[in-house]
Parts: C-alpha cells; structure tokens; sequence
C-alpha cells in the first residue's frame, strides 16, 4: 500500500518538472548563444562624378597679319610684247625683245622671259630659246613705271654661215614674262629667223643693250 502511493507521488512529480525543465534549458541556451553584430549597411549608390572642369578659355585668333607693302610682279594683262631687230656682229644676229608696262602701277619683273615661235596654225615651230646671259640684265629685279619697258635680248645665228639651216617660217612670237604661267604675243617679228639651231634669249634689264 506504501510502495503503490509513493509511486504515484513520483510519477507526478516527473509529469510537472519535465516540461518546465525543456523551457528553461531553451531558454538558457539561447541567452548563451553568441549574439551576431549588427551589419553595417553598404551604400549601394554611385558616388557622384566630379563636375567636369571648365575647358581653358580660347583666345580670339589673331587678326591676319596685312600683305607687306612692295612692288607686284607685273602680270600679263598689263604688258606689251615687242621685238626690234639690233643688228649682226660676230656672225650672231641680235633682237631687242621688250615687255612695256602698261598699266598704271609699278611693277617688277625679274629673271629670263621664256621665248617660243609659232607658225600661222598655231604649232611651235623648232624649240623654245634656251638661256644666255646676253644683254644689259644682270639677274636683278627690274622696275617699271606705267610705260617704261624691260628689254632682253633674243640671238640667234646668222643666215650666212649656216649654210641656209634655219627653221620655218615663224608667224608669232610668244613670250612668258618671268615668273608667268601667262603668255603675251606678237606678229611683229622683225625679221626674226632662227638658224643654225641657235635661238637664245637673256634676263631682262632696264636698258636696251
């Protein structure tokens, strides 16, 4: 009788304690685990880019600097060609080529005028005129004055001791002023015929020779 009620007073005891005894255990083990640290937030902007910098400031170019005073070059439109026979010496015959300023300013001309002859049709005839250093230009610049004239001289071989060797007839002479892409022209020859295959032609000067 003793035995059975001290069973029961122990049963009841267990039925009471057990659950409670789980609650605090859990309780216990999650007051000991470790707490973790707040995490920190991460911006997940972009920063912002830097304004960029303002460009240097451009300074106006510069005015265009004005064409320094001088004397033109003179220009076909305001020369005119001329060709006057100056005699034979030394079985050479001379001519007098001039280029006459016509315009109203002065103008330079400077260095050998480049020479060909021309037949009625218009074709050259023989070879343009090589250069001497015949005549009174000695290379330098030649100032001309609303009509005066540059003169260079033009030689070729006499008809007499060439045996009779010259070119054709020519109809016009056609002359390159110096430093011209231009021509000027005349169909006064003056008598000129290019023989003996010698046709030469000098630098301008300012005097006839």
């Amino acid at each position: 009788m003793w035995g059975a009620a001290l069973a029961l007073a122990c049963a009841a005891a267990l039925t009471a304690c057990g659950p409670d005894g789980g609650d605090a255990d859990a309780a216990g083990a999650a007051s000991d685990a470790p707490t973790s640290p707040a995490a920190t937030p991460t911006g997940t902007g972009t920063p912002a880019e830097p304004a960029p910098s303002s460009p240097p400031p451009v300074s106006a170019a510069p005015p265009a600097s004005a064409k320094p005073g001088g004397i033109a070059r003179c220009e076909t439109d305001g020369l005119a060609l001329s060709l006057v026979a100056n005699g034979q010496e030394m079985n050479s015959k001379y001519f007098d080529l001039r280029l006459t300023n016509t315009g109203s300013e002065p103008c330079d001309l400077l260095g050998h005028p480049g020479v060909s002859l021309l037949d009625a049709g218009g074709k050259r005839v023989g070879e343009p005129a090589t250069r001497s250093q015949d005549g009174t230009g000695d290379g330098g610049a030649v100032r001309l004055r609303p009509g005066q004239a540059a003169h260079a001289t033009v030689k070729t071989a006499g008809e007499g001791v060439t045996d009779g060797r010259c070119w054709p007839e020519a109809a016009t002479l056609l002359v390159y002023p110096p430093g011209s892409r231009q021509t000027v022209t005349t169909d006064d020859l003056a008598g000129l015929k290019v023989c003996g295959d010698s046709f030469q032609v000098g630098p301008v000067g300012d005097r006839a020779p």
